[in-house]
């Protein structure tokens, strides 16, 4: 039987080891490894000069003018950065105009009374509430209105300081109920009365107590999935009247009392991921008044 030399049958285990006791020792110690890398540069510089210039070849580095001169690449290089400024305008453009828009529409829920809208960031949450960078320095203060997108109702500050508010949403599970009206027509003229309570997942669900018709006698039966339920709660603030509570996302018979259908409502948006809201604060040095 063929026996082989004992240094072919230890040269793996002694590489093995070899590079074990190399892989722990500080880096300090293996400069003169660099010796190895240098001349494998060697081998290999003269091959990738030509593989890179037939890469290049394939797939060209620049899809821009390869004749182009200096001045040329220097034109179109500021040509690129003034074209990224135009854009980042327009869009704070876009930006301000969509903020005026909604500035105007909250305005417009209560035109006659004075209401001051104080856009401020939310900067976090805490267990069910929003944290709001904005304090008593604002006016801000316990159970002022806060909405977002300006008509959009987002609820209520519970508590606050001179540097932060924070805000309990409608649809945070320790909400108190909410009394609202289904716009059964585009005009407003028809309406049913709801009292609305959270139930999880941005939800709010109730059941609709009475319809309030101009004389017609339209039935709560009227009522349609993607209807907008608003805000009609007497122990809300009068300026916070009417505005948006959520569209209606399921209709259903009540199950405590079949002859009444109960509403699953779903505010515009999800109130807490909201990277903004607005306080609405009574414009007092014009006479408002809560």
């Amino acid at each position: 039987m063929h026996h082989q030399p004992a240094f072919v049958r230890w040269s793996m285990p002694m590489c093995v080891t070899a590079m074990i006791i190399l892989c722990m020792l500080p880096s300090s110690w293996l400069d003169w490894t660099n010796w190895f890398g240098a001349q494998a540069r060697v081998v290999v510089s003269p091959i990738s000069h030509p593989m890179t210039l037939a890469k290049n070849l394939v797939i060209p580095q620049s899809v821009g003018n390869p004749n182009a001169t200096n001045r040329e690449r220097a034109l179109q290089s500021e040509l690129d950065r003034y074209r990224s400024l135009l854009y980042k305008e327009q869009q704070e453009n876009v930006q301000l105009s969509r903020l005026v828009d909604q500035l105007s529409s909250g305005a417009a829920i209560n035109p006659d009374i004075p209401v001051t809208q104080i856009q401020r960031p939310v900067i976090g949450l805490s267990r069910e509430f929003l944290v709001v960078r904005a304090g008593g320095h604002e006016r801000v203060s316990r159970s002022t209105v806060v909405v977002v997108d300006a008509v959009q109702l987002c609820g209520r500050v519970v508590e606050s300081d001179e540097r932060t508010a924070l805000v309990l949403p409608i649809t945070a599970k320790d909400a108190q109920p909410l009394l609202g009206n289904v716009m059964l027509d585009d005009s407003g003229t028809n309406s049913a009365r709801c009292m609305l309570s959270p139930i999880g997942k941005g939800l709010l669900e109730g059941d609709v107590t009475r319809p309030i018709a101009d004389g017609t006698g339209i039935p709560a039966a009227a009522i349609q999935i993607g209807m907008e339920v608003r805000l009609l709660d007497d122990q809300w603030p009068r300026h916070a009247q009417m505005l948006l509570i959520g569209t209606i996302e399921s209709v259903s018979p009540s199950p405590d009392q079949p002859l009444r259908q109960r509403i699953t409502v779903r505010p515009s948006t999800d109130l807490r991921s909201v990277p903004e809201v607005f306080f609405r604060v009574p414009d007092l040095t014009t006479g408002g008044s809560p």
